[in-house]
């Protein structure tokens, strides 16, 4: 039996992608929410509850699994069906108004002149990338380039270590790994494949496999595909028991909420366009989405700094009406959510509740390491998890991470290749 029943159409909530298909941004599993309301709910449940399932002892699901590498910056390349070129890029390979393809060192100054440090790495994919074959499109996290792979003692042990984005990767330098990793001039992991008769029409398939590429020992790639293959991040009865009530105890608040009166979080326009920014800004202080009443005020003190910021740019000042209109937001704002405050505590004891399971999947997930992991402190590395997992469904893929173990670092976190 499901923990939870959804209507039988087609799982459009797994493309996290633009509306022309291109895998641009993968969204949090619990902002679902934030973005389909009802559905979402039900949704990120249900996929939760599958994660579970393929973790659990004795079950079995079709959904995949893939490590989320903490590389920068994103590469799509491969070859244009329109001339059978080989071209690398940034995801602005797929601009409507400017596809920035660069198929020469030419098009890359052209278009990334005045990012010297993408630049540099864009002109060293176009020179290596190609001999891996790529016969279709490919979008990768680049991990490192010349220059980025250092030799450096971790707690008594010597790592190769690179740093592309906020994570350390470090690979013990006696291991086989590390000597290919030595021996390249890049290195790339591949997540994402498209397909299409041209680069407009192609769609983002989540999970690529590098099972027919070839090899080269100028670059070192993998596929993103989850591995494990020692068994310790099967969950044990008691885990899918614990992970089995936290899920059960969020359909049940969800059942209890008229879907009508859920999804008016989607029909205001001014909460549901500033909610997730201040979720994100919560995270950038490390907290975590605690009482929903005091979320709730906490929101409303946010969305009326946002106001009186506005306001006081304004050269007619408070008297003039673009400001009138905003104090008037302010007080619609507080009144929507005095009108529907039950409503929207049973929303966000849903959001926490798949939020505690994300949390229970992830310290499981979170025991594969293929690549040692580290955070660089003032005072040395420190040990963190993987940036996150990406879980792939028919269609597309929502993340799984540890906001705040993650991505409350990458928000103040300096990317080295856009220095320049």
């Amino acid at each position: 039996m499901k923990l939870f029943e959804i209507k039988k159409t087609a799982p459009t909530w797994l493309v996290m992608e633009s509306a022309d298909g291109k895998n641009v941004h993968l969204e949090h599993i619990e902002d679902e929410i934030f973005n389909k309301g009802y559905l979402g709910a039900q949704q990120a449940l249900n996929y939760l509850n599958n994660i579970r399932a393929m973790f659990a002892q004795g079950e079995g699901t079709p959904t995949k699994i893939t490590v989320k590498w903490d590389g920068a910056p994103a590469v799509i390349c491969g070859t244009d069906p329109a001339d059978g070129k080989f071209f690398v890029g940034t995801k602005s390979v797929f601009a409507k108004n400017e596809p920035k393809l660069c198929k020469t060192s030419k098009d890359i100054r052209n278009f990334y002149g005045e990012q010297e440090g993408l630049a540099t790495k864009l002109e060293l994919c176009l020179k290596y990338l190609p001999k891996l074959g790529i016969g279709g499109v490919l979008q990768g996290d680049l991990m490192f380039t010349p220059g980025d792979v250092t030799t450096e003692a971790i707690d008594g042990e010597e790592y190769l270590i690179f740093t592309p984005n906020t994570i350390t990767y470090a690979v013990p330098t006696n291991s086989a790994l590390a000597k290919k990793i030595a021996g390249a001039k890049l290195g790339i992991v591949f997540h994402t494949a498209y397909e299409g008769p041209s680069l407009p029409e192609m769609r983002a398939s989540f999970g690529a496999s590098v099972a027919g590429l070839n090899p080269s020992k100028d670059v070192w790639f993998d596929d993103a595909t989850y591995k494990d293959f020692t068994g310790v991040a099967s969950l044990t009865p008691e885990e899918d028991n614990d992970i089995k009530a936290v899920l059960a105890a969020a359909g049940q608040t969800l059942r209890k909420v008229n879907p009508q009166k859920f999804d008016i979080i989607l029909t205001n326009k001014e909460f549901s366009s500033y909610i997730k920014p201040f979720i994100n800004n919560m995270v950038r202080a490390g907290e975590q989405v605690g009482n929903p009443i005091a979320f709730l005020q906490s929101f409303i003190t946010f969305y009326k700094g946002k106001m009186e910021a506005e306001i006081a740019k304004l050269k007619g000042g408070p008297e003039s009406t673009a400001a009138q209109a905003r104090i008037k937001k302010i007080q619609d704002n507080e009144q929507f959510i005095e009108d529907n405050s039950n409503t929207l505590l049973g929303i966000l004891a849903i959001y926490k509740r798949i939020i505690e399971a994300k949390i229970m999947l992830l310290q499981k997930m979170q025991k594969i390491e293929s690549v040692n992991t580290f955070i660089k402190t003032d005072n040395g590395y420190r040990v963190t998890a993987p940036e996150g997992f990406v879980a792939i469904g028919h269609t597309g893929a929502v993340k799984l991470v540890d906001r705040i173990e993650f991505s409350r670092q990458n928000f103040s976190a300096t990317k080295a290749w856009k220095k320049d």
